[in-house]
């Protein structure tokens, strides 16, 4: 008798138990799941910050090359030009040149001295400029940095999301149509 008075006792405590237990494992797949979507979205963000200093570096060194090859003439001599291109980029545009161009922020821009140490190991001559480098069928390099950058990465981030949360409807990210109130205006 004293069994099965023990059994009657342990029974609805084993079921609590498990019921707890499903719940804490539930809580732990779903934190996983959490944590693995954010690491995908981190790594994406971090691939299109990368391929954005990519593009600045590529827009720098085509900039680099083609000062260099507008300042050389036949009598000068390539080392020299090159030199002072490097020491005074700003008396030839580079940086200015590249702030022009769209989708470029002037803390996106390296430090003018990286540059120095990157010539001073990989010379000027080895470098052919950007638009020597497209294709008929492959077309341009920069194009494909940038077409990835706008458009496909921002896409594959889109549809991480809008997996996550498939049920939420336009108007509730949009406000259905209506205009952002802006808050320094005075009314």
């Amino acid at each position: 008798m004293k069994v099965l008075v023990s059994l009657c006792v342990f029974v609805p405590l084993l079921a609590l138990a498990t019921a707890e237990e499903e719940a804490v494992l539930e809580s732990i797949l779903r934190d996983r799941s959490h944590i693995e979507e954010t690491l995908r979205l981190n790594k994406i963000a971090f691939i299109r910050q990368h391929g954005i200093r990519v593009r600045i570096h590529a827009l720098l060194v085509d900039r680099y090359v083609q000062t260099f090859k507008e300042k050389m003439s036949f009598f000068s001599d390539p080392e020299l030009v090159f030199k002072e291109i490097v020491d005074d980029p700003d008396k030839f545009y580079i940086f200015k040149s590249i702030l022009a161009k769209t989708n470029v922020s002037k803390f996106d821009l390296p430090n003018r001295d990286a540059y120095r140490d990157f010539f001073g190991i990989n010379p000027v001559s080895s470098f052919k400029q950007l638009s020597a480098q497209c294709s008929y069928m492959g077309g341009c390099l920069l194009e494909k940095i940038e077409r990835a950058i706008t458009h496909e990465l921002p896409s594959l981030l889109g549809s991480i999301n809008s997996s996550k949360n498939p049920t939420l409807s336009s108007c509730e990210a949009t406000g259905c149509g209506e205009k952002p109130k802006n808050r320094y205006r005075r009314n």
